[in-house]
């Protein structure tokens, strides 16, 4: 296998977090050390928490914190983040059908949905959306970086 063909590899099946050395053969997303996430939740109030003890407890850098499903396109159509965090159930466009688009539009960009309200059938459906999964808002700080494949913070 050529050095090309191996890297080309990798970085389809390698984790955003994989920092290789400075060189033109990674792409940029993957010299990146830190997690480009967007945050999307139509409370402000959450928003702010969960921004505050994601980049106190891990490697992400909240990169735009959105109150729709609308925003969050938009979000992820100008930034190209690494992941998406976003609530289910939001006004003006869900997290569901904003996760449908996202997915068919930006299939690199990683979403993981999260609700106050877990069932097995809202699991299923968020996967069916294209998410890698949905952690309940008042565990998120454990559940989404192991959904994200995150270490856990030292």
């Amino acid at each position: 296998m050529t050095n090309t063909n191996f890297l080309r590899t990798l970085t389809e099946f390698a984790p955003a977090r994989v920092a290789f050395p400075e060189s033109n053969s990674a792409p940029a997303r993957l010299r990146r050390e830190r997690l480009r996430l967007i945050v999307a939740d139509d409370s402000p109030e959450f928003i702010e928490v969960v921004c505050a003890l994601l980049e106190l407890d891990h490697q992400i850098d909240v990169v735009a914190r959105v109150g729709d499903g609308g925003e969050a396109i938009e979000a992820v159509a100008k930034l190209r983040p690494d992941a998406v965090l976003m609530d289910v159930d939001m006004p003006i466009l869900d997290g569901l059908t904003a996760t449908m688009v996202i997915s068919a539009q930006f299939p690199g960009t990683r979403i993981v949905l999260m609700s106050a309200f877990e069932s097995p059938e809202l699991r299923a459906e968020a996967q069916a959306c294209g998410a890698l999964g949905l952690v309940d808002k008042t565990m998120f700080r454990e559940e989404f970086p192991q959904v994200l494949g995150i270490p856990p913070a030292p």
